[in-house]
């Protein structure tokens, strides 16, 4: 095992406690249902803020090795320097900042219950633990490898697991009460006390100071020795990856003066936890650096975010919001450990205001990421006005990205850098959203140029364009050119292009290997990266990673012009042969180099680099679409819905022209559009597919056998003859969704037999006016007959149509929150109407 930090070298004196650590009582913790969002069970030390699980072990020596035996007075002397050890990070937090919290949660068990080993280590090199240390752990059921940190590692996790705390690192206490000198045997690493660095183990003497477990405990954070002797000045190392530039060693700086550390040793190390300070430098290594100076530290400084679409519902006076808010995390820069990306934060609150008034709660939460369906309360005084809505993380007051709408006919969506809006069905041909009125998903919206054609805004570089071999030079055309090439431990910067294995079949970028002295197929952690720096600046730019064997990690990072990391994208545990896309994406073009790799002992072939900003969007299931990454400039935005028929009503051919400038984002460019009545579709009654006025299985085997023997597929132009109608759901495409609608009438309404020729329904002498019909229908009731007579309408998403048929938002929503009533003797409940609709329950409901 590879010993990441230097051992105190030095005596150093001590010091009384300034005040006793608290120790908490288990019965009273606190409990967590998962680790720090991001960690894994090897990240039990990753920043020093949270809960801590510290697990004391005295070590008791038996038999004829044995020199010294713990006494109880002894064993709470030594339990108080470690308690006012921790403690003064806590002092020292308290001057840093007023929001963090730091506990220590101290399980002594191994402290009362002394495990006997047949060792008596301070008599033993400091390398003795790989020989106690296993004894240990082979007692309390941990040794289950042979490797001393794996098992060490799972015995920390196991710890946090029980007694919930973010992270956990153990402490072995050498019993040196009797020892002349209170060191470690000569021969060995370290003379006195060592550690090993993010989240492992301490190793101290009894003899020790409180200092001692200070200073120890900052490298279990990553936190190197400033000493000379120690570590150097050019190295880095925690979340941050903070250079050391408090250290003596190497330090450039003429006529250095060390700053007062608890990382140094001597009247350094005695003056700083005397005064309770350290320098930033030091502190930035353990994750404690506030960059904006707002009391919050980086690590933690990352707003929430919030994703979705709001709309308000006239039915229910309630403004509808569906989406997610979730946490995220800053790229962990950390040399050292799994490198892994991880937050403290949870999502905890939701709130919303309407025309900038007081924030109001609405959903209390405690979790990273929470998936929303809020219904708000909406006044009339309120409708026109607008509402805002955002996730709260109320611990270290961190907002989430504000969701900002207006209370009215149109939805909205949170706000994208970039050019966003809907494309909608208009079913009134008004050319404005109407409340039932709904988004239309799978449509395209296309930036083109004055014929129409795709802007060419991205460049594509695939490795199969090019001669198998050597890749050099700037890839590209000027003057938005690439350089592409390698660095790592084992790269000599050369990158080509080759298939896999070298054999035929399409090409991949494949790195040379400095050790092999050849092209190899794969990307590797540390050793071998795939770097590309760009002439231009870049808004988005991705990379295919194909995994090599299951449980693949991979990470794409992207720098500005500075080297300032600005995205990372990242991706964990994908299956051999496994293809994804990575991107990373800044909205305003700031990316000037980006690093693809494999991580935490994965590899990766890489394969097709794109760069620039896409010129296409898909509309999602509400309908929303946003074109993002774009730079300033006049844009036009052609739509197509990919629906046959389909006719533009707010624009002419599809066509909408934007000005694209200084602000971020441009708001509802919506196209909206109808359907005209299929020509395959039934007008009287659409599940009669046979046309004889009558459903039954018949009109059920017509649409099967025509899918048994043509498929499914678009219902393009006219049909050749009347009948048969294929298109019972009026979407001109015939699909097993047009048998169902059958099926469900007849299961419904019940069919006739074959022969029969008892209708189903009256048509109506007449069709209302107004505007054009819609392919679904309803059935009404005549509110003044006296009969039961049921009436055909012909459906429009305007006045006097059935929820249950109707499909509409507010229909669907009606129909969900209502369904069927009945009271206390068993009879059909009240019926009631929503504005502008017959609500009906069955087909013989009184209407009231």
């Amino acid at each position: 095992m590879s010993r990441s930090i230097r051992a105190e070298k030095r005596n150093r004196p001590k010091v009384p406690s300034r005040r006793k650590l608290a120790m908490e009582c288990l019965e009273d913790r606190r409990v967590m249902a998962v680790l720090p969002f991001g960690a894994t069970s090897q990240d039990t030390g990753e920043f020093m803020l949270g809960r801590i699980a510290v697990t004391p072990v005295f070590l008791e020596s038996t038999g004829a090795v044995s020199t010294e035996d713990w006494t109880p007075a002894y064993v709470e002397a030594v339990m108080g320097n470690i308690q006012s050890g921790l403690q003064w990070w806590n002092q020292l937090l308290a001057t840093e900042s007023s929001v963090h919290t730091l506990e220590w949660v101290i399980d002594r068990t191994y402290v009362d219950n002394r495990m006997p080993i047949t060792f008596e280590p301070i008599n033993m090199t400091s390398e003795g633990y790989l020989q106690w240390g296993p004894q240990f752990l082979q007692g309390v059921g941990f040794n289950n490898t042979t490797s001393f940190e794996t098992n060490i590692r799972a015995f920390n996790h196991a710890q946090r697991d029980k007694l919930d705390t973010d992270w956990s690192f153990t402490i072995f206490v050498v019993n040196a009460m009797k020892d002349v000198d209170g060191s470690f045997a000569p021969g060995g690493s370290f003379s006195r006390a060592f550690a090993f660095a993010g989240g492992l183990f301490e190793v101290i003497p009894s003899s020790r100071p409180n200092s001692t477990y200070t200073h120890e405990t900052g490298h279990i954070f990553w936190a190197r020795d400033e000493y000379s002797g120690g570590g150097n000045y050019f190295d880095k190392r925690g979340y941050y990856n903070a250079q050391n530039t408090n250290a003596i060693d190497l330090n450039p700086t003429p006529n250095f003066s060390q700053s007062p550390s608890i990382m140094s040793s001597g009247s350094s190390l005695t003056t700083a936890f005397n005064r309770i300070q350290s320098p930033e430098a030091t502190l930035a290594q353990i994750g404690w650096k506030d960059s904006d100076n707002d009391g919050i530290f980086d690590v933690l400084d990352v707003p929430l975010k919030l994703e979705g679409t709001g709309r308000f519902n006239p039915q229910f006076n309630s403004y509808s919001f569906s989406g997610r808010a979730s946490v995220q995390t800053l790229p962990n820069r950390n040399s050292s450990g799994t490198q892994n990306d991880i937050t403290l934060n949870k999502v905890r609150r939701i709130e919303y205001r309407i025309d900038a008034g007081p924030w109001t709660s609405i959903q209390s939460t405690d979790a990273y990421s929470v998936d929303l369906n809020l219904q708000i309360p909406i006044l009339a005084s309120q409708v026109g006005k607008s509402i805002e809505i955002r996730a709260m993380e109320t611990k270290l007051g961190l907002s989430s990205n504000v969701f900002s709408g207006l209370i009215g006919n149109a939805p909205d969506v949170t706000d994208k850098h970039g050019i966003q809006g809907f494309v909608w069905r208009d079913s009134n041909q008004n050319g404005q959203w109407d409340p039932l009125e709904s988004g239309i998903p799978n449509a395209t919206v296309t930036l083109v140029n004055a014929d129409n054609q795709p802007l060419s805004l991205q460049t594509w570089i695939d490795p199969d364009d090019y001669v198998t071999g050597n890749l050099s030079g700037k890839l590209g055309a000027s003057p938005n050119q690439v350089l592409i090439d390698t660095i790592g431990n084992d790269s000599q910067g050369l990158i080509g292009v080759y298939p896999k294995n070298n054999l035929s079949g399409p090409k991949f970028f494949k790195p040379y290997s400095f050790w092999a002295r050849r092209y190899v197929d794969s990307f590797y952690d540390e050793d071998l990266q795939l770097r590309a720096r760009f002439d231009q600046a870049q808004s988005y730019v991705s990379i295919e990673a194909v995994a090599q064997s299951d449980n693949s990690n991979v990470r794409l990072d992207a720098f500005d012009a500075s080297g300032n990391l600005v995205a990372r994208f990242e991706r964990k545990g994908l299956l051999k042969d496994q293809r994804i896309t990575m991107e990373v994406a800044t909205g305003a073009a700031t990316i000037r180099t980006v690093v693809a790799r494999a991580f935490q002992n994965s590899f990766v072939m890489l394969d097709h680099l794109r760069f620039g900003p896409r010129v296409q969007a898909t509309t999602a299931s509400d309908g929303s679409y946003v074109l993002s990454n774009l730079p300033q400039g006049n844009y036009r935005l052609l739509m197509n819905s990919n629906l046959a028929g389909f006719q533009n009503s707010n624009t002419p051919d599809g066509l909408l022209q934007v000005a694209y400038g200084s602000a971020s984002t441009v708001q509802h460019v919506d196209f909206g559009g109808y359907l005209p009545p299929s020509p395959w579709q039934n007008e009287i009654l659409p599940e009669d597919v046979t046309g004889n006025q009558n459903v039954g299985p018949l009109d059920v085997l017509t649409l099967v056998d025509d899918i048994n023997a043509n498929s499914s597929r678009s219902l393009d132009g006219t049909p050749a003859g009347i009948t048969p109608f294929l298109d019972v759901n009026g979407d001109r495409f015939l699909s097993p969704l047009d048998v169902l609608m059958v099926i469900n009438f007849i299961n419904r309404f019940g069919g006739g037999g074959e022969g029969e020729a008892s209708p189903l329904i009256e048509q109506e002498e007449s069709r209302p006016s107004g505007p054009s019909r819609l392919m679904s229908y309803v059935f009404d009731r005549d509110p003044t007959a006296a009969s039961r007579i049921l009436y055909r309408s012909d459906a429009f998403r305007v006045a006097d149509q059935g929820p249950d048929r109707c499909g509409c938002q507010g229909c669907m929503s009606f129909l969900a929150a209502e369904g069927e009533s009945s009271d206390a003797k068993g009879s059909i409940g009240k019926h009631r109407r929503v504005p502008d609709h017959w609500v009906k329950d069955d087909l013989f409901a009184q209407w009231q």
